[in-house]
């Protein structure tokens, strides 16, 4: 079967075939092209794609990871609700299927490529079980692959845990696939209750300071599971997290005492566009102020959705993530992680 071609700049047009309720608070759904014949869609697991959604006469892009595995034809993602998510709440409550939404191509450094031994320890909370979900499907499929892998998920009570059940039945078909599930409320289940310490961690896996570890859940979940698996004594070399957080800058600050005053303006010939911002203003917000085309998704420099060239001026930046050596060099930055320091003046194209 053909492989389904991914533009190498914008977004395709893709349906919801088919959309269902995973817990009281998340759905699955799955996207293929609208028409023509069936294409499978190639990735790497753990790896998200960018959505692109109308709501109320605006397009909203957000990043969200892939729970599917390759090369089927249809992907997979399920979404949580979550408290203001504009997106994802539009998502669970009213994305309908047959309905159109924009996809930007498959994107993350969090995947299963990243280098890792032979027993991998798989750490999720709440909706970030996805892409290490999709990792666990993958290695199970292939029937070569002798990985031993032990599934570890926090969730706050049984009926909110995802793919509960699937989980339950890959642990019964696999004798090299291990599931603990930890929960805040046990009620009505055999589950341990509470939080996953140092202890609760070593008691689930012993052998997990020896494994390699894929890390995805909410930010204070994520901080206190990298702390203790260094405390247990894991090899941090083969630690690997979803992680939504700019690198640090390698670019030296421009000296503002140079500059004449604290305004700069930002110019988009292609759309003859332009606006005033302040010193150090983050370009992504001045590009959306002038109300030119410019897809911001992540807004942390992790998707690259954003990416367009300083054709001049001076800036600094917080992420470089997505973007090649050869990029860099010609000048282009993730408006969303990229501080304008002068005028600037931008290409989108």
């Amino acid at each position: 079967m053909n492989l389904f071609q991914w533009p190498e700049n914008g977004a395709v047009s893709l349906v919801c075939k088919r959309k269902w309720a995973e817990t009281s608070t998340s759905v699955s759904f799955t996207l293929a092209p609208e028409a023509g014949e069936p294409l499978c869609f190639d990735f790497i697991p753990g790896q998200f794609i960018t959505l692109g959604i109308e709501i109320d006469g605006k397009m909203e892009y957000r990043a969200y990871s892939l729970s599917s595995t390759p090369n089927q034809t249809e992907l997979q993602l399920t979404i949580k609700r979550v408290v203001d998510g504009k997106v994802s709440n539009y998502i669970v409550d009213r994305l309908q299927e047959g309905q159109i939404v924009s996809v930007l191509k498959p994107a993350g450094e969090f995947h299963l490529q990243q280098p890792h031994g032979k027993q991998i320890a798989l750490l999720s909370a709440g909706c970030g079980i996805t892409p290490v979900m999709s990792m666990a499907k993958t290695l199970l499929a292939n029937e070569d692959d002798d990985t031993d892998i032990h599934f570890i998920h926090a969730a706050t009570q049984v009926d909110q845990v995802i793919y509960h059940q699937e989980l339950i039945t890959m642990a019964k078909e696999h004798d090299r696939f291990h599931v603990s599930i930890m929960l805040e409320d046990a009620s009505g289940s055999d589950y341990l209750e509470g939080r996953l310490t140092q202890a609760a961690l070593k008691q689930y896996c012993p052998d997990i300071a020896e494994r390699s570890a894929f890390l995805c859940g909410p930010v204070g979940f994520m901080a206190a599971m990298k702390e203790n698996l260094e405390a247990l004594g894991m090899d941090m070399n083969v630690f690997y997290q979803e992680s939504f957080t700019p690198a640090e800058s390698t670019q030296p600050d421009v000296s503002l005492e140079s500059m004449s005053n604290n305004n700069v303006s930002i110019f988009v010939p292609d759309f003859g566009a332009q606006v005033e911002t302040q010193v150090g203003s983050v370009l992504i917000d001045a590009l959306e102020e002038a109300k030119v085309p410019v897809i911001a998704a992540c807004r942390s420099g992790i998707c690259g959705s954003c990416k367009c060239r300083v054709t001049k001026g001076e800036y600094t930046r917080t992420s470089t993530t997505t973007l090649t050596e050869d990029e860099i060099e010609l000048g282009f930055v993730l408006a969303c992680s990229c501080q304008a320091q002068s005028d600037l003046e931008i290409s989108l194209n």
